[in-house]
């Protein structure tokens, strides 16, 4: 049975969206998006399903560290600039959960490293209290529909900045 938590009262804006990387509403065809006209997630995109935000969280990250945002610093400088939060904070948490240094270049993507990134943006995203409302067969359960491989992709270089 999917899992939803679409418009549920009481549950930071991640989970009500099923989006807990929150990411930004965008023209993206994500698989089990809630079409633009009809979302009401506050600038955020929203999800029919959980397994469809958290797997759209994943398509992003690999997007980015194909693009060569190969180090925490760099990923999360995108995902959450500073002029939107306590970027430094959410890098430390991130590198502090992955075992990554904050400016250590990630030079292979696998499903390890891809869960492990993803779980800390959910936590920090949604709040570690909550965090554990995303499951460990949530996370599989998306990466079962991620329609990529990810065959020890080797990943370029980091960039020097964003």
């Amino acid at each position: 049975m999917a899992k939803s938590y679409l418009n549920q009262a009481g549950m930071p804006l991640g989970l009500k969206n099923n989006n807990p990387g929150n990411l930004r509403l965008t023209s993206v065809a994500w698989d089990g998006k809630i079409p633009n006209h009809l979302n009401n997630g506050a600038g955020f995109e929203q999800f029919y399903e959980l397994r469809f935000g958290v797997r759209a969280l994943m398509r992003q990250l690999i997007t980015d560290m194909k693009r060569g945002l190969t180090t925490v610093e760099l990923i999360i400088n995108k995902f959450s600039p500073p002029h939107e939060n306590n970027t430094a904070a959410y890098i430390k948490t991130v590198s502090k959960m992955t075992g990554f240094g904050a400016s250590q270049p990630i030079t292979v993507l696998n499903k390890s490293t891809l869960l492990s990134l993803c779980k800390a943006i959910v936590s920090v995203e949604i709040g570690s209290n909550y965090a554990n409302y995303v499951t460990a067969q949530d996370y599989e359960d998306a990466f079962s529909i991620l329609g990529v491989s990810l065959a020890n992709i080797q990943l370029p270089a980091p960039k020097k900045k964003i």
